[in-house]
């Protein structure tokens, strides 16, 4: 069964990341899956990025980490990332000779940009594959309209140029899947925003969020959305609370540094139970760190953000299919319970691109405990489960005075404490009414035969790495998907019955670990930790579990 892995690495400006969806889609229409990884510093031009194509014809969750086909077009890439191909893999360089690609002089011959290059390589990829070249130029009309022809004879002089020069064929059957959308994350995290009524999105671009905040600006109008580019996080999560308060469903997105500004908004949120979703894109920290790089650092951040005592919940999506569900399941969550509600996702996961199979027709509701009338309208009024009959400002008959100072059943001020106590006292009965709702909620997916013994545990978006990192290995795997509320109990039971517990996680301290023995009391030593930047590669994991397993 083809599973081909195609390198393509130069400098920030040459059109790498774009060129990996085009050579991905070609893929994608001959019948196999794809995932793509973009890998880029943090600078406009200049340096050294590259995009990993992984073409397979059974799902893939993650790239392969080793290349079958490397383009590098600068040497000092080619001299940085060789270890990154097969061995058996065919690398090219710029220039004439065995295994060359005389990428400027196609160029310049055809009056093309440098950002083009990735054409002349999807031309190479066609020959050398066995790909059908009208599928190429199906392609690239749907990608490049008017400036298709351009890329369209690249292509074709890279197709001539490798079956002029005699380069080996490696041919790969067509695939029998059927053509499936290419997606990134966040084009995830949006389009379950709008799927579920989401009417606003504010936010100040921080990478890597500002994908999903572009995403929905240049689609704003189609899909029927306000887009807000603000000035600053705090600007976006006080307009997102403002249009929460007048019954428009809301999300704000941002990253570490920008969800550090957010904290006493989210306070505010969670106290005046004003909804909204929040998602966290996590980068390199701490400080600026590294912006265009991955990591799992903000777990500790997403509990404990925001002053005081308030209900919360978190959830982390470990794929693109889960980004779509769970930002769902986030809008969902926040309206019911009036409480903010976070997605945890990261680089890796956002900026990765993969073919989806999604439920995009399905009807998906947001439901809310309306006030249904009789009586005076109380924002606050006391229930059994916390949870307060909801009217929007503008409503006949109704005053919405929602207070982000301590009051009383009926939103004003207090600092009585008889009164001071009744509220907060709410506040926690609502806490425990979203624990107790959601031991029948989909917390934790689980892989493996229980019988095995070894079993690791991670959240997020490692859970592609280790999903291919264990295939063969008696090893069994617990994937968390809510953080807030912890599934003490499932987590507890699923450990009691293994041998070996190993935590797999993208920071250096074994966040996820502490949380877990701060939730059940087991502490964990065995970790697999990578906090330089980079996703976990799963050859290199699957060593590594090897290793700890014995």
């Amino acid at each position: 069964m083809p599973d081909i892995s195609v390198f393509i690495g130069g400098q920030a400006g040459e059109g790498i990341k774009r060129g990996a969806m085009v050579i991905g889609k070609a893929f994608n229409r001959f019948g196999y899956h794809i995932f793509i990884m973009n890998d880029y510093g943090s600078i406009i031009r200049g340096g050294q990025d590259y995009s990993e194509v992984r073409i397979s014809s059974v799902e893939p969750g993650s790239q392969a980490g080793f290349a079958d086909f490397f383009f590098a077009y600068h040497k000092d890439v080619y001299e940085r990332y060789l270890n990154r191909v097969k061995e058996e893999g065919v690398t090219f360089l710029e220039g004439a000779g065995v295994n060359q690609i005389p990428y400027e002089r196609i160029l310049k011959e055809n009056n093309a940009k440098p950002f083009m290059r990735s054409s002349i390589v999807l031309g190479v990829l066609s020959y050398m594959t066995k790909l059908p070249f009208e599928i190429v130029e199906e392609v690239m009309i749907n990608e490049f309209k008017d400036k298709a022809y351009t890329n369209i004879e690249l292509a074709r002089k890279g197709f001539q140029y490798v079956r002029e020069n005699h380069f080996p064929i490696r041919p790969i059957p067509e695939g029998d899947k059927m053509p499936l959308p290419i997606m990134y994350g966040n084009d995830a995290i949006a389009l379950g925003g709008v799927k579920v009524g989401m009417k606003v999105y504010a936010a100040y671009p921080i990478t890597p969020t500002s994908t999903l905040l572009d995403f929905l600006a240049m689609n704003a109008k189609r899909l029927g959305i306000s887009v807000i580019h603000a000035e600053d996080e705090i600007a976006a999560i006080m307009m997102g609370i403002g249009a929460s308060y007048a019954s428009a469903p809301v999300m704000v997105g941002s990253s570490g540094p920008g969800i550090d500004l957010m904290g006493e908004a989210i306070s505010l949120s969670g106290g005046a139970e004003v909804p909204i979703v929040i998602v966290d894109v996590q980068r390199g920290g701490p400080t600026t760190g590294m912006p265009t790089y991955t990591e799992q650092s903000d777990l500790f951040l997403s509990l404990s953000i925001g002053h005081g005592e308030f209900p919360r919940i978190v959830l982390a999506p470990g794929s693109v299919e889960e980004a779509f569900e769970m930002t769902i399941r986030a809008f969902q969550y926040a309206y019911w319970y009036q409480t903010p509600v976070i997605v945890l996702s990261d680089k890796h996961l956002s900026e990765s691109a993969k073919s989806v199979s999604i439920p995009f027709s399905e009807e998906y509701m947001l439901p809310l405990k309306y006030f249904e009338g009789g009586g005076d309208y109380k924002r606050y009024k006391l229930t059994d489960d916390g949870i307060s009959p909801l009217a929007f400002p503008g409503m006949e008959g109704i005053v919405n005075h929602t207070n982000s100072t301590e009051h009383m059943e009926d939103g004003y001020s207090t600092a009585i404490p008889e009164s001071v106590k009744l509220m907060k006292d709410k506040r926690i009965r609502k806490q425990e009414t979203i624990r107790e709702d959601f031991m029948y909620e989909e917390n934790t997916h689980f892989y493996g035969n229980p019988d095995d013994g070894n079993l690791i545990i991670a959240s997020g978006s490692t859970k592609g790495a280790i999903m291919e990192s264990i295939k063969g290995l008696p090893v069994n795997f617990l994937q968390i998907l809510t953080l807030e509320p912890f599934p003490v109990e499932s987590v507890k039971e699923i450990m009691s019955r293994a041998r070996n517990v190993i935590v797999v996680e993208e920071n250096s301290t074994g966040q996820l670990a502490d949380i877990i023995r701060s939730r059940t009391g087991v502490e964990i030593s065995k970790r697999i930790l990578k906090y330089d930047g980079r996703p976990f590669d799963p050859v290199v994991l699957r060593k590594d579990i090897e290793e700890v397993i014995g």
